[in-house]
């Protein structure tokens, strides 16, 4: 393992379980302006969201809602709402190893970064809840870049970041991207990451994955290092 010093992880579907709690949240937001969740036009927004999982949620909805930034804010901000609540009845996991496998890579010097499409607003309390504040070395939201999944922005801020913070010189080359959607495998493709693995634990096939550019995929995160060398 003497190449890869930095492994970029996606949240939900990846290294947490979604459960279906992003679709639930996403719905219960959707609701609150008017749309019954029995409706063909639930049906449709629902299929969409299960599609671009893993971008930005603002950017699912400015799309949902033709670009009516007013509307898209107002759900948006239900879907914070909605998704928080869902963590604090006790709705939110890892998949079972992930903590113990963050401190596995760290024995073999290998930082670990978080990236999502959530705001940080959600990101902090899953982070909280799972307990990773002390077993991670960067996190990253996608409220804080310019461009969410599939741009690259935030694989090469936490890049940025972990170089700053362990006066390290990373480039994307020393660089594992591992996630569950397609959105994943385009951001890291789009970063130059050496490689880009999917996982089939979330949204997306292993078909998919691959179409989307996966250099490898797997059935779990924790089995990362069977397929980087």
């Amino acid at each position: 393992m003497g190449i890869i010093k930095l492994a970029i992880f996606d949240v939900a579907g990846t290294t947490a379980k979604d459960d279906g709690l992003v679709l639930k949240a996403f719905q219960l937001a959707i609701s609150t302006v008017g749309i019954s969740s029995d409706s063909p036009e639930m049906a449709t927004m629902s299929a969409y969201v299960n599609a671009t999982m893993g971008e930005r949620k603002i950017d699912v909805f400015l799309h949902l809602f033709d670009g009516d930034r007013i509307k898209a804010d107002l759900v948006h901000d239900a879907f914070i709402s909605s998704y928080l609540n869902l963590i604090t009845v006790g709705e939110l996991e890892e998949f079972e190893g992930v903590s113990q496998f963050f401190a596995d890579l760290h024995a073999e010097n290998i930082g670990i970064a978080l990236t999502t499409g959530f705001p940080r607003e959600i990101l902090d309390v899953i982070i909280d809840s799972l307990n990773w504040r002390s077993i991670i070395d960067v996190s990253v939201a996608a409220s804080e870049v310019p461009h969410g999944r599939p741009a690259p922005d935030m694989v090469l801020k936490a890049i940025q970041i972990f170089n700053t913070d362990k006066a390290s010189h990373l480039s994307p080359a020393d660089v594992v991207v591992i996630g569950d959607t397609q959105s994943d495998m385009q951001s890291g493709i789009r970063s130059g990451a050496r490689y880009v693995v999917g996982v089939t634990s979330g949204a997306h096939t292993k078909e998919e994955l691959i179409a989307a550019g996966a250099t490898s995929v797997i059935e779990s995160a924790t089995q990362l290092l069977t397929v980087v060398h």
